[in-house]
């Protein structure tokens, strides 16, 4: 198999927005926004990795080789933790969304570099826990202002893409939504960065000092729920 860094720009893009174009017909093709996603931000990847190494924890979890998946999380511990709790509220969030870590179990294909490998999967990994501590639900408006965050918070292409077609396609059914995506984008900016924090020591923490180590809002506004379409 190709790895995706041998892959001209031109045959990176090709692909990426084959798997956009699937999403905007069929907003529930999840799995063609991590394609889109690695496709598009392959570019640009590497100076992400360097931030991510260049921070002394994010070099520790590579190290330990960390993982949030099936078979390091136990969610009926977590959900025995105290309400209130990171983990508590992490294993309410999953279960009450008929959600597990299992999905991210296997590393993305297409990757040779392990130290890129990894941080690619623990972004993805985290993805979850960047919902509980923004406050931004799973719901199509909730996805798209998180992406923005996210967008801040990394700079990867994709994230932009996807928060700007985003915002435009749910714009009739929610005209308040890009005033919610800035607010996204400039509280991502004002955090911590989330990619190399250690979740894991956390779980028995408090979520509102979990969210104030990040530089988060202690309770943060959440984003209305709203319908959007699939595109004809």
């Amino acid at each position: 198999m190709t790895d995706i860094t041998e892959l001209t720009p031109v045959q990176r893009w090709s692909r990426a927005l084959r798997a956009l174009a699937r999403v905007v017909r069929n907003p529930d093709e999840t799995d063609q926004v991590l394609v889109f996603s690695q496709y598009a931000n392959a570019g640009t990847m590497y100076d992400r990795i360097d931030r991510f190494f260049a921070d002394p924890t994010g070099a520790r979890l590579y190290a330990e080789k960390r993982a949030i998946d099936s078979h390091t999380v136990d969610l009926d511990a977590l959900a025995a933790l105290p309400e209130g709790t990171l983990g508590h509220a992490y294993a309410h969030f999953l279960r009450s969304r008929g959600f597990t870590p299992e999905v991210f179990d296997g590393p993305p294909p297409d990757i040779a570099d392990p130290r890129v490998s990894y941080v690619i999967q623990r972004v993805r990994q985290t993805h979850d826990l960047w919902h509980v501590v923004t406050g931004h639900d799973t719901n199509p408006a909730g996805e798209v202002a998180l992406q923005a965050f996210t967008y801040a918070q990394l700079r990867a292409p994709s994230t932009f893409i996807l928060s700007t077609v985003g915002t435009l396609r749910a714009l009739r059914e929610k005209p308040s939504l890009p005033r919610d995506v800035v607010a996204a984008f400039l509280t991502g900016r004002k955090a911590d960065p989330l990619i190399a924090f250690p979740w894991e020591d956390h779980w028995a923490t408090p979520l509102t000092e979990v969210r104030a180590m990040l530089g988060l809002p202690i309770h943060p506004v959440t984003t209305k729920p709203v319908t959007m379409k699939a595109a004809a």
